[in-house]
């Protein structure tokens, strides 16, 4: 029979799977962040704000623009995570005037 080969006792496969494991969960969680940037626009930003001031704003404004807006809206309160801020703002800096679901 072939041994596997060991690391402290274990087994390398396994802590091989357990690392690969724990990469898919942390990309997971990222990649989940940033699904939906549309709509931690639609909840954060409009619980202060009405979506014409935001509506007025898309294809006026470029990604440096939103960025600083953005920014300046968390130091507000806005409920957007440093995670979610770039797919934020490059969504907002995307949009045309009049994009659903902000100019309804």
């Amino acid at each position: 029979m072939r041994r596997m080969p060991t690391f402290r006792g274990r087994m390398l496969p396994a802590l091989a799977v357990s690392a690969a494991l724990a990469g898919f969960a942390v990309f997971a969680a990222a990649s989940a962040i940033a699904q939906d940037p549309a709509g931690t626009v639609m909840s954060a930003c409009t619980k202060c704000h009405n979506t014409q001031r935001i509506c007025a704003n898309l294809g006026a404004k470029d990604k440096a623009a939103w960025n600083t807006t953005v920014t300046r809206m968390m130091g507000k309160g806005a409920q957007v995570s440093e995670a979610e801020k770039p797919a934020v703002v490059d969504w907002l800096a995307a949009q045309q005037p009049g994009a659903k679901p902000v100019c309804q």
